[in-house]
């Protein structure tokens, strides 16, 4: 949950840096610059997304099938959970700084997208017991 938290804090703070005039705002000025960071944003979360999303319930359904003991599918799960909580901060945090380092809509977009679809990943240990049926 700590992690879970944590992208929105931190996503937090890096807006209030750019607001504050810690960080330069507006500091990508070149349209060859703006549309590849645009294109590399959207390609991330275009990729990091189902991968957390799906890739995470394939493995899930994967542990369900094998043969572990508790407290290593425990483990397997939280690395895991862990593991897609980076992915979701990688989206949300390079939306927020693409926001600011270009003054672009499409930035508040990608961190749109990506702080919606990190709801379906709060690591619980209610979660391991309900989606691997063990624990």
């Amino acid at each position: 949950m700590t992690g879970w938290i944590a992208i929105y804090v931190i996503a937090g703070v890096t807006a209030l840096l750019f607001e504050t005039g810690a960080l330069k705002s507006g500091a990508v000025t070149q349209p060859k610059t703006i549309y590849v960071l645009e294109v590399i944003g959207v390609l991330a979360s275009l990729a990091l997304i189902p991968l957390a999303l799906r890739g995470f319930k394939k493995m899930v359904d994967r542990l369900d099938e094998k043969e572990y003991p508790e407290d290593k599918i425990e483990h397997i799960y939280m690395t895991c959970s862990w593991l897609r909580l980076a992915a979701f901060f990688v989206v949300v945090e390079f939306g927020v700084v693409l926001y600011y380092l270009i003054n672009d809509s499409i930035g508040l977009y990608i961190a749109a997208i990506g702080a919606i679809c990190s709801m379906f990943a709060i690591p619980t240990k209610a979660g391991i017991e309900h989606e691997t049926g063990f624990y």
